[in-house]
C-alpha cells in the first residue's frame, strides 16, 4: 500500500461514520468474548456518538473554532510588505460529471477558485493553483482550476500550476518549490475557512509569509435556533466529519514536527 493510500484509509477510520465503525466492530467482538455489559456500553457509546455528530449545536462547536480562526480578508488590517502571489488549493473533482460529460470542479474547488478569482482581478498578482490528480486518468485539479480561472471567471493574470501534490503538506512544499524560483515568498492563501488553520501550519511551517483568504464557509451565521437544531440531519454529521478530518489532520501535523525534532 502506498503511503498516501495509507493516510486516507487511517483517516477515514479516525473520523465519523469510520471512527463509530471501529467501535460498532468493537461491541461485536466483546459480545462474542461474552462481555456483555461491556458490548452494551459500546453500542450506546456509538447511539450517542451517531446522534451527538448529527444535531446541530454539537457541529457548529467542532466547526466554528476553525472557520473562526482566520478572519476574511476585508476584515484584516495587513502590515507588512504586500503579498506576491495567490495561492488557491484544490478541494475536489466530481469524475465524469453527467451533464458535462467529463471530470469537472467540486462545488467546494469551485467557490476557491471563485475567491482566488476575485482577490487576482482585484490586486492583479499571479496565482498558483494547487493539486495533483484524484484518480488515474483524470486531469490533476490545478489543471481544472486553471481552466476556470480562464474561461469562467476571465483572469488574464499569470497561471502558475502544481500538479504533483496530493495533500496538504505537499501543497505547501511543492508550491514553495515553484514559487522560490520566482523570488516569492510573501502570498495570499486562499482555501475553505474550515481547511484554513492546518493550510496556514503547513504553509507557515515551510517557511511562506501568508496572508489568509477563507472562504466556502460550512453552515450558517445568525440563523434562529428553535428545537430543530436538536434533530438529527446528514448535513451535520458530514461537516462533523469533516471538522474532526480537520483536528486529526492537525494532530499528525503536530506528531511529524515533533517526530522531526533531533532533541525529541
Amino acid at each position: 500500500m502506498s503511503y498516501a493510500a495509507l493516510l486516507t484509509t487511517a483517516a477515514a477510520f479516525l473520523q465519523p461514520p469510520g471512527i463509530l465503525l471501529v467501535l460498532g466492530g468493537a461491541a461485536i467482538a466483546l459480545a462474542l468474548l461474552g462481555l456483555r455489559y461491556s458490548a452494551a456500553f459500546m453500542v450506546l457509546l456509538v447511539i450517542l456518538g451517531l446522534y451527538a455528530l448529527s444535531i446541530g449545536p454539537v457541529a457548529r462547536a467542532l466547526v466554528y473554532p476553525l472557520e473562526d480562526k482566520y478572519p476574511p480578508l476585508r476584515a484584516q488590517k495587513l502590515s507588512g510588505p504586500p503579498p506576491q502571489a495567490i495561492v488557491v488549493l484544490a478541494g475536489g473533482t466530481v469524475g465524469n460529471a453527467p451533464d458535462a460529460g467529463k471530470t469537472v470542479l467540486s462545488a467546494r474547488t469551485y467557490a476557491r477558485v471563485r475567491a482566488a478569482a476575485m482577490l487576482a482581478r482585484e490586486t492583479r498578482l499571479p496565482v498558483v493553483v494547487t493539486g495533483g490528480r484524484p484518480r488515474w486518468g483524470d486531469p490533476a485539479e490545478a489543471v481544472l482550476m486553471a481552466q476556470a480561472l480562464r474561461e469562467d471567471f476571465q483572469i488574464d493574470n499569470p497561471i502558475w500550476i502544481e500538479d504533483k501534490s496530493f495533500n496538504t503538506a505537499q501543497n505547501a512544499s511543492f508550491s514553495l518549490a515553484l514559487l522560490r524560483r520566482q523570488d516569492i515568498r510573501r502570498i495570499y492563501l486562499v482555501t475553505s475557512a474550515l481547511h484554513m488553520p492546518r493550510a496556514m501550519e503547513w504553509f507557515q511551517h515551510v517557511e511562506f509569509q501568508v496572508v489568509p483568504v477563507p472562504t466556502d464557509y460550512r453552515l450558517d451565521r445568525g440563523t434562529r435556533q428553535t428545537w430543530a437544531r436538536w434533530l438529527p440531519r446528514a448535513l451535520y454529521l458530514g461537516v462533523s466529519s469533516e471538522a474532526v478530518h480537520e483536528y486529526v489532520g492537525q494532530g499528525w501535523k503536530w506528531f511529524r514536527t515533533q517526530a522531526a525534532d533531533p532533541e525529541i
